[in-house]
């Protein structure tokens, strides 16, 4: 009969009721519980999650509202950031309309009314942004399948939970691409345009201007300034399922590696608001956000410790290097990617054998 059981009938009989200093002992005396004695248990576990790197691409995309139209024609609808020139009730027919507006004395000049559209390329990034520490928890099977010797081997199933989030801020200078074009004043002097802010109709009785542009097209350095905020978050389901090994270290620590496939449903949420600002254009506000859910795939190699309190229940811990493919998600031109080659899962908690 094995010690551990003649000590426990020795206790259910109330032939004798220890006291905590004996129980102590008693507990430190007893023989290590080999891994072959294991055939089926279940873990519950909770830690962290390690080193997953969050990237954010593509922000800052600035496309103006604007419908300039194409570089030539004098009866096309034409529409600025910062003024207009349409089509007035003559249809424009001798090339020149008063239905223009403009919001600044600065956009006026001696040859004519200069407009403006501006657009900026998504060229802001923020690299490896994930927090260095995210919530985990795991439940875990493992079903002995036979003996190697003095080792235990089986299969291994598991299921968790964890989290990524990240949310950046800041505000960057960029360049900025601009239409401009200029509406000449024909017979018109500078003068006798209306002051600024205008907004003329097409019946209206201002000055007429030329209504096909003189166009140019340039690249501003340094033009734009983006002020933003980009929020990601995310909640992870990894599923496991693998083969593990169990050996004795020394007494009642027992060693587990284990390794398999793992597969992750991710729900995430991804959302911005970014403000442009060019020169003194109107600024320009954009948001949006998107929810998504897809799967991962990819694998793990796990080294965990358990130490036996009683027959039947231990204390464990462990670590796992869970590598899977890279998650990625877009709205707006703007995408976050969520490389987990590197992620790795602490976990520590009790395991129960049955």
């Amino acid at each position: 009969m094995q010690p551990t059981r003649s000590i426990r009938s020795f206790f259910r009989r109330g032939r004798f009721a220890p006291s905590p200093v004996v129980g102590v002992a008693l507990l430190a005396s007893l023989p290590a519980l080999h891994a072959t004695a294991q055939h089926q248990s279940l873990a519950f576990t909770g830690g962290v999650l390690l080193n997953t790197s969050v990237n954010f691409r593509g922000l800052g995309g600035h496309s103006t509202s604007s419908q300039p139209g194409p570089a030539t024609g004098a009866a096309i609808d034409r529409t600025y950031d910062n003024g207009y020139n349409r089509v007035d009730d003559t249809g424009n027919a001798d090339g020149t309309t008063v239905h223009y507006g403009y919001r600044s004395t600065s956009q006026l000049g001696a040859n004519g009314v200069v407009l403006t559209a501006a657009s900026a390329e998504g060229s802001v990034s923020f690299d490896d942004a994930g927090a260095f520490l995210e919530p985990s928890a795991n439940l875990e099977y493992r079903g002995s399948l036979g003996s190697w010797g003095e080792s235990d081997w089986g299969v291994l199933l598991g299921i968790g939970y964890q989290t990524v989030n990240q949310e950046v801020s800041g505000s960057f200078i960029t360049d900025a691409n601009l239409i401009e074009d200029r509406f000449s004043l024909g017979t018109t002097g500078r003068e006798d345009l209306p002051a600024a802010p205008y907004e003329g109709t097409a019946s209206g009785s201002a000055p007429r201007i030329g209504s096909e542009p003189n166009r140019t097209l340039r690249t501003a350095p340094g033009a734009r300034m983006l002020t933003g905020n980009w929020k990601f978050n995310s909640e992870l389901i990894p599923v496991t399922g693998g083969l593990y090994l169990e050996f004795q270290v020394a007494g009642r620590l027992n060693a587990i590696v284990s390794a398999g496939m793992l597969a992750a449903f991710v729900n995430s949420d991804l959302s911005y608001r970014e403000i442009s600002t060019v020169g003194a254009l109107p600024s320009l506000t954009e948001e949006a956000s998107d929810s998504s859910t897809d799967f991962i795939l990819g694998g793990f190699a796990q080294l965990g410790f358990d130490w036996a309190l009683w027959e039947d229940v231990s204390l464990v811990a462990g670590g796992r290097w869970q590598p899977t493919e890279t998650f990625s998600q877009s709205v707006g031109g703007r995408t976050v990617e969520v490389d987990f080659t590197s992620a790795f899962a602490v976990h520590a908690g009790f395991s129960i054998r049955f």
